[in-house]
């Protein structure tokens, strides 16, 4: 059982080392934050395509969202599929994921003895709503990612289930400005 998590994990980590240095993106690269109501971290979004996006997200919990969840942290892939909205400076976007870390499952409560970091690994999907603004290279975005762990044990995971992001983009294409055509020469 070791070894297949040592391998799901391995591959998780290369598919978020690799895809998008060698993947031909055609969009913005976007770095940001993510919080959530109990915890926070980091969040990285690459446009592999104007519909299709990876985004790699380091997570930090303080536990807490039930009774007797501890803290965790999480490393996490997704992949992601852009539905562009009538103004396109709004898009929805859901994916599915993977995820892997540590979480200290029983740590706020007597019931058991094991109050320990185990190593986690399971599934993840996301959606949410994403608002980049036109003339500023900074996205705004409300997400749900549910996830369920499929090692240690198989349990719903409930920590960073709910997050804002800011995401400053790199490579945003601003619009021009409307240039005036000159005046007509006089004769």
């Amino acid at each position: 059982m070791n070894a297949a998590k040592n391998l799901l994990a391995g591959i998780l980590i290369n598919l978020v080392a690799i895809i998008p240095s060698h993947a031909q993106m055609s969009g913005p690269v976007g770095l940001g934050v993510r919080a959530t109501p109990d915890g926070g971290g980091f969040t990285a979004k690459f446009a592999l395509d104007r519909y299709m996006s990876i985004e790699a997200m380091v997570n930090g919990s303080g536990g807490g969202f039930r009774n007797d969840d501890g803290p965790s942290f999480t490393v996490v892939g997704l992949f992601e599929y852009n539905i562009i909205l009538p103004d396109p400076s709004w898009r929805i976007f859901l994916g599915p994921g993977l995820h892997f870390g540590a979480w200290n499952r029983y740590y706020n409560t007597d019931r058991y003895d094991n109050r320990v970091n185990q190593a986690i690994f399971g599934l993840d999907a996301i959606g949410g709503v994403e608002y980049i603004f036109k003339h500023i290279p900074l996205g705004l975005s409300a997400d749900v990612k549910p996830a369920i762990n499929l090692a240690s044990d198989v349990a719903f995971f409930p920590n960073n289930g709910f997050g804002l992001s800011a995401r400053y983009y790199i490579g945003h294409k601003m619009p021009q400005p409307r240039r005036m055509p000159p005046p007509p020469a006089r004769e």
